[in-house]
């Protein structure tokens, strides 16, 4: 089922700008470039299947990467900041691991990522 999904950045302050197809290939420079934004305007990578289902990637210094997902109800802004369904957090460390977490997303039916998700490894503290 590997796909090319859609991408976006969101910025942290709110902002969003879409990037169109994303190649699996494109991802490590895209999350690079999103590490070294932190100290100016700092923004997350995120890729898509639909409206309702995405990936977000959010760098915490050089070394983490705060992953978020939802499944959505509804198409709405309104369930996007309340009516959340099948959500995931967590952190990996690294880029290589981030860019092994959107393959794994892109390659994966839904439910078997959510499953997946769960055996990730964990940022050392």
């Amino acid at each position: 089922m590997a796909s090319e999904l859609r991408g976006y950045r969101i910025y942290d302050d709110g902002a969003v700008e879409e990037l169109g197809p994303v190649p699996t290939a494109r991802l490590g420079e895209l999350l690079t470039q999103a590490q070294a934004a932190i100290p100016r305007r700092a923004y997350g990578i995120g890729l898509y299947r639909d409206r309702r289902d995405f990936l977000e990637a959010h760098p915490r210094g050089q070394d983490e990467f705060a992953f978020r997902s939802d499944r959505l109800h509804r198409d709405s802004l309104l369930s996007r900041l309340s009516g959340r369904d099948a959500g995931l957090a967590f952190e990996v460390h690294g880029v290589e691991q981030a860019v092994a977490v959107f393959v794994c997303y892109a390659g994966l039916p839904r439910d078997a990522f959510e499953r997946k998700a769960e055996d990730f490894p964990k940022p050392r503290r």
